[in-house]
């Protein structure tokens, strides 16, 4: 899809992040055979024996007629291209760094180990988010189970079962919801994994399924955790990035380090390789050289405090004065391997089947 105008390889990061074109742009870097996908996809109809240009723009007047393209869309999307999207609705920028592919006729194109959301295309699909906002029922289904996801990593049918009966008053067993998940989520042993967990490496047997999971008081708290970043600020979290922020190769990149500091310690589940999140900012550009005293410190300082999901969704400190412990190394809680940075789709996690 990329030519002269998109070339990556001319660029810097934060170039390729704010490149900003409308979807007619992206379209037109597509094969009539794609474009023709697209339209079968939305149900659009008289396409047939139309050339580029009168494709694109069928595609084009569609699309932006009303919320019926946003609607199909969001039906289809999988949860890791939910997270994708979500985070271009909710950031400045129009590329983000995404190694898998993407169905053109989500609206989203991918290429060169990047995501690219057309300008109006993001400016559509924020508008829609607004309008659906306040709807009830099954779309709350589906940002708690994705809600869930992000904050715990990992959790039991039964946990779950608590989660729809707090926050949406829907009463479910286990049993019902091992049924209404198969297809949509990752299942076993009676749980629900992140997809960046690895099924094989994970056993059910032995875990308490009775733990006592962090559960945010309201679902306005609970619901945030459908931005896979999400994270409320500590006061040893912000002490850390203050300090970070001082060897950003940009003041732009703020956003980028605050992530990928988040995302990246959710994933880790043990301090001596949080310095590797640095090694990774500083490859990427986002961080110049930065020391390894007293940064190592701040790390396991903040580290201490995130609601990890390796921990069920508690932070270190709040597992240690549960059993007063004074350890500040994290327990390992689960027999599992976290593949670091995984972008694998999976087509099985389409949410569109948990919406009746």
């Amino acid at each position: 899809m990329f030519d002269k105008e998109l070339d990556l390889t001319a660029m810097d990061i934060e170039q390729i992040r704010k490149f900003e074109r409308p979807l007619a742009y992206y379209l037109t870097k597509q094969k009539n055979d794609s474009l023709k996908e697209i339209c079968r996809f939305f149900g659009i109809k008289g396409y047939s024996g139309k050339n580029k240009e009168a494709l694109v723009a069928l595609i084009n007047d569609f699309v932006f007629k009303d919320n019926a393209a946003a609607d199909k869309m969001f039906d289809d999307m999988a949860v890791e291209e939910y997270n994708v999207l979500n985070h271009l609705l909710i950031s400045d920028h129009y590329a983000e760094a995404f190694d898998a592919e993407l169905a053109p006729h989500h609206l989203i194109f991918s290429g060169s180990g990047y995501a690219f959301m057309p300008s109006d295309v993001k400016e559509y699909l924020r508008a829609y988010v607004v309008e659906r906002s306040g709807a009830e029922g099954q779309d709350d289904e589906v940002k708690a189970l994705v809600s869930a996801v992000n904050l715990y990593g990992y959790f039991s049918l039964d946990h779950y079962a608590a989660v729809l009966k707090k926050y949406l008053n829907i009463e479910m067993t286990a049993a019902d919801l091992e049924r209404e998940l198969a297809g949509v989520a990752t299942l076993k042993d009676g749980f629900v994994l992140n997809p960046l967990m690895s099924e094989s490496m994970f056993s059910g047997q032995g875990v308490d399924t009775e733990r006592t999971y962090y559960m945010p008081d309201t679902w306005d708290e609970f619901q945030q955790y459908f931005a896979f970043e999400y994270h409320p600020e500590t006061r040893e979290l912000t002490t850390l990035l203050d300090h970070l922020e001082q060897y950003l190769t940009t003041p732009l990149r703020r956003k980028d380090l605050i992530d990928s500091v988040i995302v990246m310690m959710k994933m880790m589940d043990h301090p001596k390789h949080l310095m590797n999140i640095i090694t990774d900012l500083e490859q990427e550009g986002i961080l110049a050289s930065v020391p390894q005293q007293p940064t190592e410190l701040y790390l396991i300082a903040a580290f201490r405090t995130v609601r990890n999901w390796h921990l069920g969704g508690h932070q270190m400190l709040e597992i240690a004065a549960a059993e007063g412990s004074r350890r500040t190394a994290p327990m390992r809680v689960i027999n599992k391997q976290v593949k670091k940075k995984s972008k694998k789709r999976r087509k099985n996690m389409n949410v569109s089947r948990f919406k009746k």
